[in-house]
């Protein structure tokens, strides 16, 4: 059997349980990387691990100090870290006006807090390596963002503002891991068929995130019209974003770094 590409590499993804995070998961799994999959859905995140062959870390990233945790305890079972894709969020829509101080932070904490403390403690980890050792592997780090981050959405200021934070904070450590030999870059998706973009016609699922049910979906009418701004005329897939993120873990995107690839079929929103 043909090693995998990324064989003997460690990787950790958030919001791992189902979609695009699941779909991520198995890609790095099949390329041979040992996975360690969070989610705050303990129940899914199992079954996903389970069936990928990865080792399931469940926790809520908003908790202020499960962030550190969650990368202690990686370190702690495998004495290293290659590969993080801060993946994990949901959406909590509405026009500004309605727009509560709990959503906002709920959108900001999820979004974006969640990535920094996750690559503060993976930072603080890394800056312990290069003390002792001058030569250090080309390791990846791969944030999750959006187009609406990029472009703005109507009734996503929370959602906007988080994934736009998303891109600032990538192009920043981008700058300062240089040294350490990491790269640091964003995926912003464009439609992506996941729970959170489900059809419905007539009322809107719901998906429950911390004891808060939220609605989630799209309408016939706005996938349509999503389409008809689309180059390729398609909604992408789980594996379609697990394959752009797979593309910045891969050693032939060692000099590329800084750097936020849309993935959205063409979609500029």
């Amino acid at each position: 059997m043909t090693a995998g590409r990324l064989s003997g590499r460690v990787a950790l993804v958030t919001g791992a349980a189902r979609g695009v995070g699941r779909a991520t998961a198995e890609k790095l799994a099949r390329e041979g990387a040992a996975v360690f999959l969070n989610d705050i859905d303990a129940d899914a995140l199992e079954q996903t691990a389970s069936e990928c062959g990865g080792i399931a870390v469940p926790g809520d990233l908003t908790q202020p100090n499960f962030p550190d945790a969650l990368i202690g305890d990686v370190l702690q079972r495998r004495g290293t870290l290659d590969i993080v894709v801060n993946n994990a969020g949901y959406i909590w829509n509405s026009a500004l006006h309605n727009h509560a101080d709990e959503q906002w932070d709920a959108m900001l904490d999820i979004h974006v807090t969640a990535p920094f403390r996750i690559l503060r403690a993976y930072g603080r980890w890394l800056r312990e390596v290069h003390k002792s050792t001058a030569l250090m592997p080309c390791r990846k780090v791969v944030n999750v963002s959006s187009v609406s981050g990029l472009f703005g959405a109507a009734t996503q200021a929370g959602y906007a503002a988080g994934k736009a934070a998303v891109v600032g904070l990538t192009r920043t450590l981008a700058k300062e891991w240089g040294r350490y030999n990491v790269t640091v870059n964003a995926v912003a998706f464009g439609h992506i068929a996941t729970r959170l973009t489900q059809a419905y016609a007539a009322e809107p699922p719901r998906i429950e995130v911390a004891g808060r049910s939220h609605r989630v979906g799209l309408t016939q009418e706005q996938i349509a019209q999503q389409l008809a701004l689309t180059p390729l005329g398609r909604t992408g897939t789980a594996e379609d974003a697990a394959n752009a993120i797979y593309l910045f873990c891969q050693s032939e995107s060692d000099f590329v770094t800084g750097e936020v690839l849309v993935a959205s079929g063409g979609l500029r929103m």
